[in-house]
């Protein structure tokens, strides 16, 4: 399916442009796609939030978040109340690698959606929506099967 493969090129961009950041930091890519994750969203603060939501194994998410907790880039905390759940959040001491992970990250949307008018880029953030959902219902009726 050209999808699929085409798809292959945004990654590669994408990392492409996250490269300068990552060296800078001394950050593997998987260390960086979760400390800006955690950043871009907020609300998904566990690391149960990140295997579920970006389809991550524990085992990488693991290690990477003790090699951020250990830079002092991230915390672990409880919330009132509940010692069940870690609750993850990002500290003072990131703000740098962070400011520089959202200018790598403008990068590769404004190159992204050059040409795009406002419009196209409204439809395109519909349809990939769209298109995410399917696949989510896709996934759990595939795990339902097996």
């Amino acid at each position: 399916m050209i999808f699929w493969e085409r798809q292959k090129s945004l990654t590669a961009f994408y990392e492409a442009c996250t490269k300068p950041v990552r060296d800078a930091y001394d950050l593997t890519q998987m260390q960086f796609n979760i400390l800006m994750f955690l950043h871009n969203n907020p609300q998904f603060d566990t690391a149960g939030d990140l295997v579920k939501t970006r389809h991550l194994t524990k085992s990488h998410v693991s290690t990477a978040l003790k090699e951020l907790e250990a830079r002092g880039w991230i915390e672990a905390h409880y919330a009132a109340g509940n010692r069940k759940s870690q609750h993850l959040r990002i500290t003072k001491s990131a703000e740098a690698v962070i400011a520089a992970g959202k200018a790598a990250q403008e990068v590769f949307g404004k190159q992204l959606f050059k040409g795009f008018t406002p419009g196209e880029t409204e439809q395109y953030k519909v349809l990939f929506d769209k298109m995410c959902e399917n696949a989510a219902e896709g996934l759990a009726e595939t795990e339902r099967m097996n």
